[in-house]
């Protein structure tokens, strides 16, 4: 459901699609979501008079989508519908996570009865009537649809799956982020490259957390970097159900799944009494190599001991080459549709090469769909159409990409205990320097102008006045920016300090919101200390109605006060401070 009475859309031409959701996933549920418009650095509705961003909507409020959000009947979007909108910079997509799940038609009833709500809504915010109250009744009905979201039944059920199907407008890849806040904290994040045109993704339970099925906990979806971008949105849904499986095998083989005794290496491990005279079947280090040039990925499905096997591959110099391997005593069927899943990819583009009558009778039984080769075509195998791909600069690098997204799956996988190891495990970096350029300048002039919650002044700038700032003389301008393994965040903080018997003492400072509670902060102030060689810093804020988080961020990392009064508090700190080796920063003059 989406926030859409805001729209000032006309009618649009309505892109192709060729695929469905139920071509790759079986839904027989869905989390409800009401979509609304956010901002990423929202500060209202004091950013109203002082951001650059800032356009007014019809009802006062800032307009974070041009037009705001289209919608139209398409029979392939969840419950019918599809959502057009285009990002402005700092814009977000953004829905509570409700606690229930709802089977296909009861959530085709509610959307329907929103629908009517929402049209209602329009003809309000159309109205002739004073802007405050078209904006207070919106605000009512909204806040009322909410309490009831929130009281649907059922407890917190987990999702299968999170499925997003769409159309990029834009002409190259971006990624598309979703980011899940709980209490002001971020607790999962992932992302999707997006293609110009048509995309469907399936993100499997395995690389979900449970911060995606507990209720009251945010969802964001936004493109990385501040990026301007034009999607339509059919699903962008947690689900469950389970993956389609289909009888015909795909077109192309998309990746090559080894058994290893008697098809990687000659012998059996298990009867060898020394693993180290194994060796490689005639021609298979060759056959590895071309496929992976090919862009065909490859795994393993083994019946053999963990370690003992990855040890023979690691010797035998093919380690790097296999996503996902499955060794283990279970039924190959089962290790091809974890594959799958992990690689997300549908099981008809999977090949099993294997040595042995009975697994491959097991696995056409299980998955008809899938191609099953003996060993004794490795020397052909190379030659046929369904393996016969053209050799690009993409296809070489195609399994990198897999073993980044691998390496992110590994660590969703794991239970976020806390937002400590969540941010571990994102590996966050920051890069600190001097802006110099017109775009750098002028972002830094949004983020001290537009920032109120993280704003160590307060003070609102023209651009003349900012200028007059940066000249002061014997002080140091930086800015940093930050991203992770999920995307950049682009600039997100601006500062500025002088440098007096070895203590840093600020003049200026303000962060983005987006990267709050990262411990972004400890890792820059501990990095500018040991960069100008100083023991200690001091910042003064002036206290304001919004910087209470800036306030008392710095008081958690391990600020202490030094003086305060009514009007303000000024704050010492030295290189020790909390969590600061969660975030790599380096200083880049």
């Amino acid at each position: 459901m989406y926030q859409f009475y805001y729209s000032r859309g006309g009618k649009q031409e309505a892109p192709t699609y060729r695929r469905r959701i139920e071509d790759v996933f079986h839904v027989t549920a869905i989390r409800p979501t009401m979509w609304e418009e956010h901002c990423l650095e929202c500060a209202a509705p004091l950013c109203f008079h002082n951001c650059s961003q800032y356009i007014a909507r019809s009802d006062g409020r800032c307009m974070r989508f041009y037009d705001g959000i289209s919608v139209r009947e398409e029979t392939r979007g969840c419950c019918g519908q599809a959502a057009r909108l285009r990002f402005r910079p700092w814009a977000n997509l953004m829905t509570i996570l409700f606690p229930s799940v709802l089977v296909p038609s009861d959530y085709l009833a509610m959307t329907r009865k929103n629908g009517r709500l929402g049209k209602a809504l329009s003809l309000l915010n159309g109205s002739a009537l004073p802007r405050a109250i078209r904006w207070q009744g919106i605000r009512t009905a909204e806040y009322l649809r909410r309490g009831k979201l929130r009281h649907l039944s059922g407890g917190m059920p987990e999702p299968d799956a999170f499925v997003f199907h769409g159309y990029s407008f834009e002409a190259e890849n971006f990624r598309l982020v979703i980011e899940v806040y709980h209490d002001g904290r971020p607790v999962f994040k992932n992302s999707l490259e997006l293609q110009p045109g048509e995309n469907l993704h399936v993100v499997g339970k395995n690389e979900l957390s449970p911060a995606c099925w507990q209720a009251g906990n945010l969802l964001k979806v936004y493109p990385e970097n501040d990026r301007e971008a034009e999607i339509e949105f059919l699903w962008c849904d947690f689900v469950q159900g389970e993956r389609v499986q289909t009888a015909q095998s795909a077109d192309k083989v998309k990746c090559v799944v080894w058994d290893l005794d008697n098809t990687l290496w000659n012998g059996i491990l298990i009867e060898t009494d020394d693993p180290a005279t194994l060796s490689l079947r005639p021609g298979t280090a060759e056959l590895i190599k071309t496929l992976d040039e090919r862009g065909i990925l490859q795994s393993i499905a083994s019946k053999n001991d963990y370690e003992a096997a990855w040890k023979v591959i690691e010797r035998l110099g093919l380690s790097e080459y296999f996503l996902y391997p499955q060794i283990h005593w279970g039924a190959k069927s089962t290790s091809l549709r974890t594959i799958a899943e992990r690689l997300n990819i549908g099981i008809d583009s999977l090949a099993l090469l294997d040595d042995s009558d009975f697994e491959c009778r097991q696995v056409r039984d299980a998955l008809p769909c899938v191609r099953c080769y003996r060993e004794t075509e490795i020397p052909a195998l190379l030659s046929y159409p369904e393996i016969e791909t053209l050799v690009t600069e993409e296809s070489r690098n195609r399994r990198l990409m897999y073993r980044a997204e691998e390496l992110r799956g590994r660590m969703m996988r794991e239970e976020n205990a806390d937002t400590i190891s969540f941010l571990r495990k994102c590996n966050l970096r920051m890069r600190i320097f001097t802006p110099r350029t017109e775009e750098e300048l002028l972002r830094c002039f949004e983020l001290v102008n537009r920032t109120n919650q993280l704003n160590m002044s307060g003070r609102k700038y023209t651009r003349e006045s900012f200028e007059e700032m940066l000249g002061r003389p014997e002080h140091r301008n930086f800015a940093f920016a930050c991203e992770d393994d999920f995307g950049a965040y682009g600039i997100v903080g601006f500062g500025q300090y002088r440098i007096e018997e070895r203590k840093l003492l600020f003049s200026e400072f303000a962060m983005s919101c987006r990267v709050a509670g990262k411990y972004v902060e400890s890792a820059l102030f501990s990095c500018l200390l040991s960069s100008e060689g100083c023991s200690a810093g001091e910042m003064p804020v002036i206290k304001t109605k919004k910087n209470s988080l800036l306030r008392r961020t710095l008081t958690e990392i391990g600020f202490s006060i030094c003086e305060e009064t009514g009007e303000s508090v000024c704050f010492r700190f030295t290189a020790e401070l909390k969590n600061r080796e969660l975030v790599k920063a380096e200083w880049k003059v």
